[in-house]
């Protein structure tokens, strides 16, 4: 579910055609969506512009938000078809990026207001855990703990059934508290 400032945000873009609330959703949204469609492209750039098009498409059709049940999820579909399609025009770009492949960078998604109050030290040993997942269960990981969709619609946006979905985050939970609790044992034993 979408914050209620972001709810505010969605409604001002909606109704009174807010530019300063629109940049809100886009500063919100647009990292998430640029990971995600970059784990479809090889391309960084090519994957930008997708989801600047999609930005675009948005602003185009603002009138029907308040109609959108889930803007989270609705803007990941959006992403997703955006970037097939484009995948189809450009035939240079015939290969989709394994998600294993990407780097660390193209991953980051956005962080949340209890990120806000973890130590930034805490902070970097917690994203090293996450980013040392293999790369399809961190793109769960995140879309599921960070992007808060539900299995369900992850899996349909990755085109796997939703037991995958389940397995990779139990592997994801059981890798991050391992590593957390040997993190947290270090510390106490100095």
């Amino acid at each position: 579910m979408l914050s209620e400032k972001l709810t505010k945000a969605s409604i001002a873009v909606a109704e009174n055609d807010d530019q300063t609330a629109f940049q809100e959703l886009f500063r919100h949204f647009f990292p998430g969506m640029l990971s995600f469609a970059a784990s479809y492209m090889k391309n960084r750039m090519m994957a930008e512009e997708v989801v600047e098009d999609v930005f675009v498409k948005l602003w185009e059709n603002r009138k029907m938000l308040p109609a959108i049940r889930n803007l989270n999820y609705y803007l990941y579909v959006a992403t997703k078809h955006a970037a097939l399609n484009a995948l189809k025009k450009d035939k240079s770009q015939d290969v989709i990026a394994p998600i294993d492949d990407l780097e660390e960078e193209t991953l980051r998604f956005n962080r949340t207001p209890e990120d806000v109050m973890i130590s930034e030290q805490t902070l970097k040993e917690i994203e090293a855990i996450v980013n040392s997942l293999p790369g399809r269960c961190r793109l769960i990981f995140r879309l599921v703990k960070e992007e808060g969709l539900r299995y369900r619609e992850v899996a349909e946006l990755l085109n796997i059934s939703e037991k995958t979905v389940e397995n990779q985050m139990t592997i994801a939970i059981r890798k991050l508290t391992a590593r957390t609790v040997h993190l947290i044992s270090l510390r106490n034993a100095r």
